[in-house]
């Protein structure tokens, strides 16, 4: 994370936002999931974004303004089951983490917020899909369609749709929010 702020300080001069997403998962009936693939996964989904919070933070405080979005899950919020253990977890982490840091930031011109997506159609979620698939020894197909029937808006969701909620907390029109998850997942989380 050092040397990734060092070049941002070198070739653009300074940090305005953070978008913080990190990606990695694995599917596992809990009572198959080891401590090693726990570590695995909090280090790469809570670690390394905090890592990131605090090198962007820095450069952030020390100019008294910008905005850190940390992409979350619907799995932060409510449970999944279906093997989401290890991921569910992490992403609780990472809503808590947002949450104190925009309590130890805001009053310095900084803030955190976090967005919550679903079941967003992407190389990571097709992967799982298919694990999730295998797990409970039903089709991919199946898994796609149970995805759909737990989003209110009847459709999986696309990275633009997530993409616009971070554009949006990280300008001008979202200068009075901080400490915030925003739910972008079509509803699934009223599930």
């Amino acid at each position: 994370a050092t040397s990734l702020f060092e070049w941002i300080d070198a070739s653009l001069g300074r940090v305005d936002f953070l978008a913080n997403v990190a990606g990695e998962g694995i599917l596992a009936d809990p009572l198959e999931v080891t401590a090693s693939q726990i570590r695995s996964v909090m280090e790469n989904l809570v670690v390394g974004r905090y890592a990131l919070c605090q090198q962007a933070g820095r450069r952030m405080l020390a100019r008294g303004t910008g905005s850190i979005v940390n992409i979350s899950s619907l799995a932060g919020v409510t449970a999944l089951g279906r093997g989401h253990i290890a991921y569910s977890m992490a992403m609780g982490a990472v809503a808590q983490m947002t949450r104190e840091l925009s309590t130890e930031w805001a009053g310095r011109g900084v803030r955190v917020n976090a967005v919550n997506p679903g079941y967003v159609q992407t190389g990571m979620q097709e992967r799982e899909i298919a694990w999730e698939a295998d797990l409970r020894r039903i089709s991919p197909e199946q898994v796609v369609q149970g995805y759909v029937a737990d989003t209110p808006l009847g459709r999986l969701e696309r990275p633009e749709d997530v993409a616009a909620v971070v554009a949006f907390l990280c300008g001008p029109d979202a200068g009075f929010i901080t400490g915030e998850a925003i739910e972008v997942n079509g509803g699934a989380w009223i599930f």
